[in-house]
């Protein structure tokens, strides 16, 4: 007997699917400690340090070249008495507005989202959206040297710039975007400027993030500072192109909410149900080992000449 016969059946089905260990994700989630409390790791987060989920704990700074920016809208309402926030309404932005989240208006369609916070204002539902910015990218030294853990692979991190946090994310790409940096493909031309303005200005640095204070209605808030820092050579900013080629679908999977069936790690729950955190509950059950201990900088070899042109080492030869 053939189970062909039944595969039509396997979409009404159900598989188990195990969790994924924080160590073993693509791209690793970057927070600041809100609290003090033991992770899964039995190691003590201090409030108001920088955590790589499943990477290192307790940075004062951390470095990384940037792969992927992307803005998505998010409406979530939150709990009193437990303090959770549930997903109502997703929107992964793709492509040219207009866009569409993952809620069903009264008749029957997915709603169409508000190009703008104006717009979004004005409607009812979409009053409490809220734009998020998230920024991927490859976690190195402040030469620009990536973290390679104990297999050699590189690691990939990511943060959400939201609430708070977004001002000081939003300002500081647009301030990248903003620079008139001699073309890297030639011959310019118009659209290829405007491309390398929104694509290519933010992996032309390696990336600083730390801790800042912000003023809010409730108090100072801990949010994230980030500052360009060593310019990398033309070569080297190619090649982490071809790195962000190569990981856009990790990235689009991990990231987009509204694949629900696919996605992993951060893929969205059921409308109404908890919206999985970038501060993972301490009793998560712990691994055996301090993942700190497997970083360590790639090998790098002599520059060959002092010019900028140089790469220090191949982002191409990473392997995932």
């Amino acid at each position: 007997m053939d189970y062909g016969d039944y595969a039509g059946l396997y979409s009404t089905g159900h598989e188990s699917k195990e969790p994924i260990k924080p160590e073993d994700e693509f791209f690793h989630s970057v927070y600041i400690a809100g609290v003090q409390r033991t992770n899964h790791v039995n190691i003590n987060e201090e409030i108001g340090k920088l955590q790589i989920r499943g990477v290192e704990y307790n940075k004062e700074e951390i470095y990384f070249i940037i792969t992927h920016t992307k803005q998505v809208l998010v409406k979530s309402t939150r709990n009193p008495q437990t303090g959770k926030d549930s997903l109502d309404c997703f929107c992964y932005q793709e492509g040219q507005p207009p866009w569409f989240g993952t809620s069903v208006g009264s008749d029957g369609k997915q709603r169409m989202c508000g190009v703008n916070s104006q717009e979004r204002a004005a409607n009812q539902f979409c009053n409490i959206c809220r734009a998020q910015l998230i920024v991927a990218g490859l976690y190195c030294d402040e030469k620009g040297t990536p973290y390679t853990n104990n297999e050699g692979k590189p690691t990939l991190i990511f943060l959400r710039g939201k609430g708070m946090k977004y001002s000081g994310v939003a300002e500081y790409l647009n301030e990248l975007s903003k620079l008139d940096l001699e073309p890297l493909f030639t011959p310019p031309t118009e659209e290829s400027k405007r491309f390398e303005k929104a694509v290519v200005n933010n992996k032309r640095f390696v990336t600083k993030l730390t801790v800042d204070e912000a003023k809010s209605s409730f108090g100072m808030k801990k949010v994230f500072k980030m500052q360009a820092g060593t310019r990398l050579p033309n070569q080297s900013v190619m090649d982490m192109l071809k790195v962000a080629k190569n990981t856009l679908g990790k990235f689009n999977e991990k990231m987009d909410w509204s694949q629900r069936a696919n996605a992993s790690g951060y893929s969205a729950p059921p409308a109404g149900t908890t919206i999985p955190s970038s501060t993972p509950p301490s009793e998560d059950p712990p691994f055996g080992h301090d993942p700190a201990q497997n970083i360590k900088p790639q090998s790098t070899p002599p520059a060959s000449s002092g010019q900028e042109s140089s790469s220090p080492f191949s982002f191409e030869d990473l392997k995932f």
